[in-house]
């Protein structure tokens, strides 16, 4: 395969994981639920696992690539909310103060980083990554078995944990920076900075 379309491939699986975000809200409205949401929910997350392991692997990990990354985990994820919200109003209902609050930071930290940096942030930080795998089980567990619990609750504490740690970064940080992988990076940048 022609060495310059390999390395398009990581900016192809993020077009994906987008236009997936169509297909989340659509199943939803539909109640195209169960096995069909979970592959849905499993092309995603492989589009998300593959376009830094292929971005690393032909060299072209890019600030812009990152934060496109980034962009596309949170179209999705409001989409699959979206989805939710639809198939789901009670248990959307009854957990709406964690949803909120994570969309409220997350939505707080995009008006801080333009504000600060010109552009949204892109940390990858283990948090991001630990809430990212139980919003997964937690998005399976509800869409493909209608059971909220016990997954839903722990991804929502985590998802607080990480777009917390997510918005002290960004109010760390003196300069745009990406692949943080947690506060203590953050930080030890910072004094270097001084």
């Amino acid at each position: 395969m022609n060495d310059t379309i390999l390395k398009k491939i990581p900016w192809y699986l993020i077009y994906l994981r987008l236009l997936l975000t169509i297909a989340a809200v659509l199943f939803g409205c539909y109640r195209i639920l169960g096995t069909a949401y979970i592959l849905l929910l499993a092309v995603a997350a492989a589009t998300d696992y593959y376009d830094g392991v292929l971005a690393r692997k032909y060299n072209v990990e890019t600030a812009s690539l990152r934060q496109w990354d980034s962009i596309a985990d949170t179209v999705f994820f409001l989409g699959v909310s979206a989805g939710m919200w639809v198939a789901y109003p009670k248990i959307f209902s009854t957990y709406s103060p964690g949803i909120y609050t994570i969309i409220g930071l997350e939505l707080l930290r995009y008006i801080i980083d333009w504000a600060k940096f010109g552009r949204g942030a892109s940390y990858h930080a283990w948090s991001a990554k630990v809430f990212g795998v139980s919003l997964l089980i937690a998005t399976i567990s509800i869409m493909g078995f209608g059971m909220p619990e016990p997954f839903f609750p722990i991804a929502l504490f985590l998802g607080i944990v990480s777009e917390t740690e997510g918005l002290l970064m960004s109010l760390i940080l003196r300069k745009w920076t990406y692949n943080i992988k947690h506060i203590g990076v953050a930080i030890r940048i910072t004094k270097e900075d001084l």
